[in-house]
């Protein structure tokens, strides 16, 4: 019995040293790709809420922008590439890369004297690619209250997949065009980014982000906004 016992632990700890063995011959040889999987494991989870995170301070943000320049009646026209490259017009523009913040944006449209303030600024990959650049004007048949800038949103949209936010130099009203419909938004600024943020989700813009799909988007915003309330105070 004292045999059979020592040959099971003799057998035990060779199974065990093969392991060792075969562990470190397999780290040696794919330590790299190992380790790389792992990391990945661990950082989708916290990916994913960042770009969640980024997401949502850029609806927050566009909203803001479009409330001001709305209260000062300073005209604007934002282009939001979706489906279609605007490349041809970003090309044709002021091309930059930058984040979108209020400060900036702002600061080109309110600025009369320059250049930069006339015609669109496009926004790619959620960040602002170009300033000043000449759209196609629409040959449709509008109503007079609606001048260049409108024009000129609703004829980019009629050719491209894109988004097109207007703030009337005249009335301050800010209007959406997505394809070939146009809608009215509102200047509050809470009902504004809830607008904006399910005209983008009804055209599927956040299929690839599983968090932000049309059936919670609007849940993720208003909880988003409630924590921040909830810090800022």
């Amino acid at each position: 019995m004292i045999f059979d016992i020592s040959l099971v632990l003799i057998i035990i700890i060779l199974l065990l040293l093969i392991g060792m063995i075969v562990t470190q011959i397999l780290l040696a040889i794919y330590g790299n790709e190992i380790k790389k999987f792992f990391s990945r494991f661990r950082l989708t989870k916290k990916r994913q809420n960042d770009d969640i995170k980024f997401l949502l301070d850029f609806f927050n943000n566009l909203a803001s922008t479009l409330v001001k320049l709305s209260s000062d009646h300073v005209g604007a026209l934002i282009v939001i590439e979706n489906n279609d490259s605007l490349a041809p017009y970003i090309n044709i523009g002021n091309k930059i890369d930058s984040i979108f913040f209020p400060e900036f944006v702002t600061s080109i449209f309110y600025n009369h004297k320059s250049a930069l303030h006339d015609g669109a600024m496009i926004i790619r990959n959620w960040r602002i690619a170009s300033l000043s650049s000449y759209l196609p004007m629409t040959k449709k048949i509008v109503n007079v209250e609606y001048g260049a800038r409108h024009r000129a949103a609703f004829g980019i949209c009629e050719k491209y997949d894109c988004f097109s936010f207007v703030v009337s130099e005249t009335n301050g009203n800010i209007t959406a065009v997505h394809l070939d419909e146009f809608k009215r938004l509102s200047q509050s600024p809470e009902k504004l980014v809830i607008e904006i943020v399910k005209l983008f989700a009804s055209s599927g813009m956040f299929r690839e982000h599983k968090s932000l799909r049309k059936t919670n988007i609007i849940t993720q915003m208003e909880e988003f906004n409630k924590q921040n309330q909830i810090k800022q105070k």
